[in-house]
């Protein structure tokens, strides 16, 4: 029974992280930076959203489609339209 409930958490998950977070394309957060990631599996909204979603600190992310860095905000002051970019909030 437990391995069911786990596996069942485990299906939902995705779906859950993505309803918390308010992805916006074509926008840059500026605020105060946490972190910048520049790993492979944090190169896409996706793992962007995934990472920033399982950080209680975060606020917000921006991840640079060019450059594939996602950079993780503490707190967001103000969304910056700007091409290229894709940010997601709290």
């Amino acid at each position: 029974m437990k391995n069911i409930l786990l596996a069942l958490t485990l299906i939902t998950l995705p779906s859950v992280v993505s309803a918390e977070i308010n992805i916006q394309e074509g926008y840059t957060i500026e605020g105060r930076i946490l972190s910048v990631k520049t790993a492979k599996k944090y190169s896409s909204v996706e793992g962007c959203t995934k990472l920033a979603a399982s950080k209680s600190k975060v606020s917000g992310f921006t991840l640079d489609t060019n450059s594939q860095k996602c950079t993780l905000y503490k707190n967001v002051k103000n969304l910056k339209s700007k091409e290229g970019f894709v940010s997601g909030t709290k």
